[in-house]
């Protein structure tokens, strides 16, 4: 685990060698520390998360209680459909501003507490007001991690697999890759991502089976000499679906699949913002692993790909209403 030293107060960031925290503002989220018996405890207004810091730099974070976090945003248990404000009518998934530096990462306003690498053991633990030098490891069910900034070049920034654990929200979170040997944000399934803004890792998102990301903002992947970048990349699994994103600046796909560990299952691409890479989009599969129930929905395309917007191996997919994103020309 990485070492760091830590800062008894918010405004003693940049003296700890860390980034200036954002200014503070009405409503934003006070983060305080305090020191017992030689370790550090740091915790954020309206009892969400606490770290608990020791001298080798592991930091464990759980969380009191196992109630359900209320962030504001609809989730996919909320009943009623989200709504303008300007009409009344209901929003599509199509409705809401292009996921960018102003809608994606920690909101503006949010205070973080400098933190190392992070495991987090207890079922419902919430994650909360985090700068962490490291990574997040989750051994647990339905945790949430949101308003955190990680930085590392460990491998899994975000590592999610060892106990097959489910339930995972990661929301309003910046994760930066300081190396292409951070592999991605995420891995590999079972989690949701809500406006995450992802940049300089090899991959956005490993994304396998059961997993939603959506409102995010992938770009400036690390694209390495031989590395071949993807936005998300998926090696066999059913059900991802990516709404309402935009994903680019990935050297080799935004979105790619393939058939290390089966087929592509139910993989729905709705309502993003495309670009770059070979191929967009890179839906491989070949004889048993062959794609099945690909959906490709009003989409938006740039033209800063290789080839072409799409390589299909799927013999009946859904492909309706996408667009080149410069001229509104439908891509058939």
């Amino acid at each position: 685990m990485r070492s760091f030293q830590w800062c008894t107060s918010v405004a003693l960031v940049t003296a700890c060698g860390r980034a200036p925290a954002p200014a503070e503002t009405e409503g934003a989220t006070a983060a305080t520390s305090s020191t017992t018996d030689g370790a550090t405890t740091a915790t954020a207004d309206g009892p969400t998360s606490t770290a608990t810091t020791t001298g080798d730099g592991t930091t464990t974070t759980t969380s009191g209680t196992t109630a359900a976090p209320t962030t504001g945003e609809p989730t996919t248990a909320d009943t009623a459909d989200p709504t303008s404000t300007s009409t009344g009518e209901p929003l599509g998934p199509c409705d809401g501003p292009r996921p960018g530096p102003d809608n994606t990462g920690v909101p503006q306003g949010v205070r973080l507490v400098p933190s190392g690498s992070i495991t987090v053991d207890e079922d419902g633990a919430v994650v909360e007001g985090l700068d962490i030098d490291g990574t997040i490891t989750v051994l647990a069910d339905d945790v949430t991690i949101r308003h955190v900034r990680i930085r590392t070049d460990d491998y899994y920034p975000i590592r999610y697999f060892d106990e097959d654990n489910v339930g995972l929200v990661v929301e309003d979170s910046e994760i930066e890759g300081l190396s292409g040997n951070a592999t991605a944000a995420i891995s590999f399934a079972n989690y949701t991502a809500r406006r995450l803004n992802i940049h300089g890792t090899a991959d956005g998102f490993k994304a396998d089976s059961d997993v939603l990301i959506e409102d995010c903002w992938v770009h400036d992947l690390s694209n390495g000499p031989d590395e071949h970048n993807d936005g998300v990349q998926s090696t066999g699994g059913a059900g991802v679906t990516l709404r309402h994103n935009d994903i680019s600046g990935a050297s080799n796909a935004a979105v790619q699949t393939g058939d290390l560990n089966g087929a592509t299952i139910d993989l729905t691409l709705e309502c993003n913002w495309f670009d770059g890479g070979g191929w967009t989009l890179n839906i491989r599969g070949t004889g048993e692993t062959v794609p099945m129930g690909t959906k490709i929905l009003h989409n938006r395309f740039g033209r800063g790909h290789g080839y072409g917007p799409w390589t299909l191996d799927d013999p009946d997919p859904v492909i309706e209403g996408n667009v080149y994103d410069d001229d509104d020309s439908p891509i058939p």
